[in-house]
């Protein structure tokens, strides 16, 4: 999922097929178990649309709109998977549509080299080395989510578990049919994530990120922090993040710090109904990673954006609030409403923290930016069928408005829709 899906409308269909070949040596006893296929081919045929409704947070007639469609075909190849030497190939074919309002519509086709790496299982180190083109997420994908040139080692020994990776973004060529995709600002990052296993779903630990050009061109930015996450399907689950970062670019050196803290109740019977709440802070000059995109659940099976699928923030110079319910209405369907409250840390533009928004109006006469409310409703029609349903909405506050008296210009909400369906066979 990218950032349009988190703060606009989409639609997907998605049809996955694998075809696998087995090739078996003559030498292997009846008795035992045969390899995994030396090569697997996949292939998903995915349609995205989204849309968001009165960017400019108008009040009338005068609304901007924003829709995106992308059919997309992925080919994917596993060579040799789950064997001491094996590797990945990974393209994706999309014919992109943007409209907007007041603009001619835009197409863009493109053929994407997503993945594309080597992998080494080192059982004697109980690591596992890839080196080339891989994705790369985190807990929560508060860090990263995306696709880097590099190398990147897995290590697990008993409870513990340890990522180190090194890795450029876009080195190489990203789309195969333009030649200006290959990065030529040398964004580049090196990060350790070590976590420990305290149960089975509950893992705590740290991490340490060294990044340049990923945020602005420029600014080299260094992260680190504390963090715990636990994922079990009943009962308490939680997540914590505590991050300091130091930036710096030609305007000199800043410093910041960030906490998100959450708790989800998941009640132990058919219908999982469950209870969210979260508090998140970032101070005026903290900066994330520019890799992440901040989306999970709260106890469901859909994700969404964390900040709220609308306005759908980076955590920076920015106070969010989040309350959230949800239950499973079958056993294959699932419904989650959850609601936000927005504040600035300290008084800037409104644009910081959403390009895609904007509002002619900004008196900045207070701290409150608006509120956000998100529906997210998944359903497992079948083991193949998937469909999720995502309403958004952002109100912004009484700070976007020309003036203070009741007949004065003001703000309208934005609004944002979206539906999923995945097909597998």
């Amino acid at each position: 999922m990218t950032r349009y899906i988190s703060s606009a409308c989409r639609c997907s269909f998605a049809i996955s097929l694998g075809i696998n070949l087995l090739f078996a040596s003559s030498g292997v006893r009846a008795e035992e178990k045969p390899e995994a296929p030396l090569l697997q081919f996949h292939t998903t045929l995915k349609l995205e649309t989204w849309s968001l409704r009165n960017k400019s947070l108008r009040k009338g007639e005068k609304r901007e709109n924003e829709q995106k469609r992308e059919p997309l075909a992925r080919f994917r190849v596993d060579v040799a998977k789950k064997r001491p030497l094996y590797g990945v190939l990974e393209l994706e074919l999309t014919d992109k549509t943007t409209r907007e309002s007041g603009k001619k519509k835009q197409s863009q086709t493109k053929l994407d080299l997503t993945q594309a790496y080597i992998g080494v299982n080192i059982d004697a180190l109980n690591s596992d080395l890839r080196m080339g083109r891989w994705l790369y997420r985190d807990e929560r994908e508060w860090l990263f989510d995306e696709n880097m040139d590099g190398v990147l080692l897995h290590w697990k020994k008993g409870g513990w578990r340890g990522d180190v990776l090194g890795a450029r973004i876009n080195y190489w060529q990203r789309d195969l049919l333009n030649r200006s995709t290959r990065n030529t600002g040398n964004a580049a990052t090196i990060a350790t994530n070590l976590r420990f296993k305290i149960d089975d779903k509950w893992l705590a630990g740290g991490y340490v990120v060294m990044s340049k050009n990923t945020h602005d061109d420029g600014y080299h930015q260094y992260h680190y922090g504390l963090r715990s996450h636990n994922e079990q399907s009943r009962g308490l689950r939680h997540w914590a993040e505590l991050g300091m970062m130091e930036g710096k670019n030609e305007s000199g050196r800043h410093k910041g710090y960030a906490i998100d803290l959450g708790a989800t109740w998941v009640f132990d019977h058919d219908l999982r109904s469950r209870i969210t709440l979260g508090y998140a802070l970032a101070s005026q000059h903290y900066r994330q990673t520019g890799l992440q995109s901040n989306e999970a659940t709260f106890g469901g099976d859909t994700k969404f954006s964390i900040y709220g699928n609308t306005l759908a923030p980076e955590l920076a110079n920015l106070q969010v609030f989040s309350a959230g319910i949800g239950l499973d209405i079958t056993p294959d369907s699932g419904l989650d409403l959850v609601y936000h409250h927005y504040r600035q840390t300290r008084m800037d533009d409104f644009g910081t923290h959403d390009p895609e928004l904007k509002s002619r109006y900004d008196r900045r006469n207070t701290h409150r930016l608006g509120e956000g409310v998100d529906l997210i409703w998944g359903v497992e029609v079948t083991d193949n069928l998937k469909t999720e349903l995502l309403l958004g909405m952002f109100l912004p506050s009484k700070r976007f408005r020309s003036g203070s008296g009741d007949d004065a210009s003001r703000s309208s909400p934005a609004y944002s829709v979206g539906f999923e369906v995945e097909l597998k066979f």
